[in-house]
């Protein structure tokens, strides 16, 4: 049945940044012994990308997938039956090779949860009629730092790409302040980005070194967080220059990726964590 069918059409309901985090949790912990990981963050990736009229183009590693999806679904979530129809067929499509997807009742949840005005019933969305519509939350550090790296990654090459790399630059040195001054840690705007990791990582119950060679994947991290300093230093010293002498496609390339590191690795332990 096709989704027009299925799916109200009208006035645009946009989707909660919350909300649409949900969701993508959702369906990354899809797993599936017939596709890999990256496999299945595809199948949703062209999903969210034939909401939003976006160009669909395979990523380079799971990594980046995960990275181009949050980029997408943000995209699709200015329309909220577009999004759930998206995330519904992407589900239905991978439930056809028999891989265990979240049903209808896992969506209807995460909607009533974020307040979001429609329910799927007996495969079709409704809209609902006893909805008040909260305040739109502020976006959150972490998701400032999400969607400059996007914004960074797509621009590298481009004219623009420099002052996209620093805007990725400056979001994760603020995602980390923040981090250290909720959890007691003391920071403040003038420290740089490799000594408040450095301040997490010895400090935050999340990230403190634990674990087979703890040591030296410590010494892996701080190396990253070292090198993003490293070449905000290059830029600064060199603000004659043009930007594009500045930082060449191969240095932006290298820093963007310093930059996703550290903040999918403080991700990913926070989650590990419980936060």
């Amino acid at each position: 049945m096709n989704a027009e069918l299925r799916f109200p059409m009208g006035a645009s309901t946009p989707m909660s940044s919350l909300a649409v985090g949900d969701f993508l949790y959702l369906a990354q912990r899809i797993t599936s012994t017939l596709l890999d990981g990256q496999q299945i963050i595809e199948t949703f990736k062209k999903y969210f990308c034939k909401a939003s009229s976006e160009h669909y183009a395979r990523s380079s590693s799971l990594s980046w997938a995960k990275s181009d999806l949050e980029r997408h679904a943000s995209s699709a979530s200015s329309d909220a039956p577009g999004f759930i129809a998206a995330f519904c067929d992407a589900c239905e499509d991978l439930g056809a090779n028999d891989i265990a997807v979240p049903d209808h009742s896992h969506v209807n949840k995460l909607l009533e949860k974020h307040n979001v005005p429609y329910r799927i019933i007996d495969n079709e969305l409704h809209e609902t009629v006893d909805y008040v519509s909260p305040p739109e939350p502020m976006a959150s550090p972490a998701s400032v730092v999400a969607q400059a790296l996007a914004d960074a990654k797509a621009l590298i090459g481009h004219a623009n790409a420099s002052s996209a790399i620093d805007r990725a630059h400056t979001a994760l040195h603020g995602y980390l302040v923040d981090l250290c001054v909720s959890n007691g840690i003391e920071a403040n705007q003038k420290i740089i980005t490799s000594k408040a990791f450095k301040s997490l990582r010895k400090s935050h119950p999340a990230l403190t070194p634990d674990g087979p060679c703890s040591a030296e994947v410590t010494r892996v991290l701080q190396a990253f967080a070292t090198s993003i300093d490293a070449f905000s230093i290059i830029r600064n010293k060199a603000s004659l220059a043009h930007a594009n002498e500045l930082l060449d496609e191969p240095e932006a390339t290298a820093v963007i990726n310093a930059i996703y590191t550290i903040f999918r690795y403080i991700q990913d332990c926070l989650q590990r964590y419980g936060h």
